[in-house]
């Protein structure tokens, strides 16, 4: 499994931040039995699609989840996001923090 590697400390202050949502942590686990639509996602949660999208798009912002769109040919045509969870582990230490700390001059 591959182990997130962060560019900087900006970085990982952000990742933290969209991991320290609940639902976005539910969203996770829900990915981790198998990928699921956005739809799917927010039936299992009792979330309103927007919600559930807005969400999705923190975790493909920081690469956990990727997404893909499926036409679906039916009555009604439409389109659908298919939702994977990337495989990832993320370690932090204090010296990883330390040393992300001391590049970051803006910080």
């Amino acid at each position: 499994m591959p182990e997130y590697k962060f560019k900087n400390f900006k970085e990982l202050v952000e990742v933290l931040k969209v991991l320290a949502n609940p639902v976005r942590l539910k969203i996770i686990a829900l990915l981790a039995e198998r990928p699921m639509y956005v739809t799917e996602i927010a039936k299992e949660l009792r979330l309103p699609y927007p919600l559930v999208h807005l969400y999705l798009s923190k975790l493909e912002e920081i690469k956990l989840v990727k997404t893909k769109y499926e036409f679906v040919k039916a009555e009604r045509p439409h389109i659908r996001k298919y939702c994977i969870l990337n495989n990832f582990v993320i370690k932090i230490s204090p010296e990883l923090i330390r040393n992300l700390i001391r590049g970051d001059k803006n910080e």
